[in-house]
């Protein structure tokens, strides 16, 4: 009795964990710091050293984060070429016709990763636009406001462009899977050929994973964070 009671708890507690791995409902711990309230901390009560630190400091976290943009980017790039030649190499070839689910498979795989290009391409301009936020607020007192006097009125963003594209790619493979359901798929009562697993557990993995990255663990919520630390056990001397 005390074994089943465990394993209904173990089974409860895995589900939990499956289901807040897709959804979760914490919202972000934040308040607005104004812009005098910065100045008080930051600034205001500063020396000229901490003063040149904290912007050295977010110089150099602006740098790393675009240097990590494109890093990321390129490592994206490389997924969609191969998921593409992946692509056109079965649906060219004899294979496709008795196995048609493969080629759903990688318009999955496809898809996935543009979809997580395109919500990563978000993330790292959103902690881009942070640094540089604190480098707006600290570069009068250092250098004056040299990052923010620019020699042009308009001109073209290449992260926004970058991230347009990886949201037009996930809509190709988007397309690419609405195609391969209406000549594959039929939904016909007198004309059903059988349940494909394949495409239904991919179907069914992509909606959990890609909802994972929008609604539970992909999102970054901010709050008090707990922090907890373990020692390894020591030998005796």
């Amino acid at each position: 009795m005390k074994d089943t009671v465990r394993h209904m708890e173990n089974t409860i507690k895995l589900l939990r964990k499956i289901w807040k791995f897709f959804y979760k409902e914490e919202e972000p711990d934040l308040r607005k710091v104004t812009e005098d309230e910065y100045f008080r901390t930051f600034i205001e009560n500063s020396s000229e050293e901490k003063i040149l630190k904290a912007y050295d400091v977010a110089w150099s976290a602006k740098n790393f984060e675009i240097e990590n943009y494109w890093r990321r980017a390129t490592y994206f790039w490389a997924f969609q070429v191969a998921s593409f030649a992946a692509y056109f190499g079965v649906f060219s070839s004899s294979f496709y016709a008795k196995n048609t689910e493969v080629l759903y498979c990688v318009i999955c795989i496809g898809f996935v990763t543009a979809f997580a290009w395109a919500l990563i391409n978000n993330g790292s301009k959103s902690w881009q636009r942070n640094w540089e936020n604190h480098v707006d607020m600290l570069e009068d007192l250092v250098t004056g406001p040299l990052y923010k006097t620019v020699s042009v009125k308009d001109t073209f963003s290449v992260s926004k462009i970058n991230e347009i594209v990886s949201y037009f790619i996930t809509t190709i493979w988007l397309l690419l899977g609405a195609k391969y359901f209406m000549e594959n798929i039929t939904f016909s009562t007198t004309n059903n050929n059988g349940i494909n697993w394949v495409v239904v557990g991919s179907t069914i993995s992509v909606i959990y994973f890609t909802g994972a990255m929008w609604f539970g663990h992909g999102r970054g919520r901010f709050g008090k964070r707990t922090v907890e630390f373990n020692r390894r056990g020591e030998k005796n001397a």
